[in-house]
């Protein structure tokens, strides 16, 4: 898979602003020989408070952490999340910024991932401590595992699947990742006027 298929296949629905964010590795090797592209990529998502955060790991790993500042807020507006958050020893009084700064911190510096990320990627709450408490005990394994609303689940898993599939259509059309991204955006923007 090429560099923008990647960035596409697992960041779509963040890139796209239908999900809050989207976490990903890749060979660092890859990313270096594409960091250009990535830089004037950011320029364009920039203007819809859309970033790609790369994070530096062990093994010439590069991990991409990819959000829409919109959708991120309104998760860490939620007070069940910053409460949550706020125990797992995340700065939730000094702010949106303080919180993230932490978590790509945490990200770089742990091997394993927090289990608080799933918050961060759009996760309900009651999936990620679910997942916490009692891995086995889900009612449905997809993008994440489901211990709550099962149906609202699937219902926004296929949105990701379906963005997807649209933006790596587009790709293969010859558009570019950002381009593809403005093209699903904009279909969707006709498609919820006319139904």
């Amino acid at each position: 898979m090429s560099f923008d298929e990647t960035i596409l296949n697992c960041g779509a629905p963040a890139l796209c602003g239908i999900k809050p964010a989207s976490l990903f590795s890749m060979n660092g090797d890859c990313y270096k020989t594409n960091r250009t592209k990535l830089i004037e990529w950011r320029t364009d998502f920039f203007k819809a408070q859309r970033f790609l955060i790369p994070i530096r790991k062990e093994d010439n790993r590069i991990l991409f952490f990819i959000y829409d500042k919109k959708l991120l807020q309104l998760v860490l507006a939620d007070k069940k999340n910053l409460a949550y958050l706020k125990k797992k020893g995340y700065p939730v009084q000094n702010g949106f910024n303080a919180i993230l700064s932490e978590l790509i911190h945490r990200l770089a510096a742990n091997r394993d991932f927090p289990h608080e990320v799933g918050l961060f990627l759009g996760y309900p709450l009651v999936d990620v401590i679910g997942f916490e408490s009692d891995r086995s005990a889900f009612k449905y394994a997809g993008f994440w595992k489901v211990y709550g609303d099962r149906n609202k689940a699937v219902k926004q898993m296929m949105l990701y699947k379906t963005c997807t599939k649209v933006c790596m259509a587009n790709l293969g059309k010859g558009m570019s990742v950002p381009l593809a991204a403005k093209e699903y955006i904009k279909v969707k923007r006709v498609q919820n006027r006319a139904g």
